[in-house]
């Protein structure tokens, strides 16, 4: 019998790939806390309004959280963390995808 759709938990961590602004926002986080300015400054393109309410969901899926002593300190979460591992491991794939594209 063939799979005609994906399970709901697949299709929410592909909702959160398609977020354009979430993976880059978490691909530039790690456990360490990253300064809000630090983050604005490496997340290209995205206005202050727009990243504060991408920052505000993330925290929400429970991907991220704030520093207690900071609230302008922004981390990884443990479930953050292996969403990020997802995102080197696609980029990973990507790469290596185009490095066989070159070589032929």
């Amino acid at each position: 019998m063939a799979l005609t759709q994906l399970n709901l938990g697949s299709e929410l961590g592909l909702e959160v790939l398609h977020q354009r602004w979430y993976a880059l926002i978490l691909y530039q986080l790690d456990p360490a806390p990253t300064d809000f300015m630090e983050l604005r400054r490496t997340v290209r393109g995205i206005s202050t309004f727009n990243l504060l309410l991408r920052l505000k969901k993330l925290t929400e899926l429970g991907l991220i959280e704030t520093i207690p002593e900071d609230d302008y300190s922004y981390r990884l979460t443990t479930d953050g963390a292996t969403f990020h591992a997802i995102l080197t491991t696609l980029e990973d794939w990507g790469n290596l995808q185009l490095t066989r594209e070159l070589s032929r």
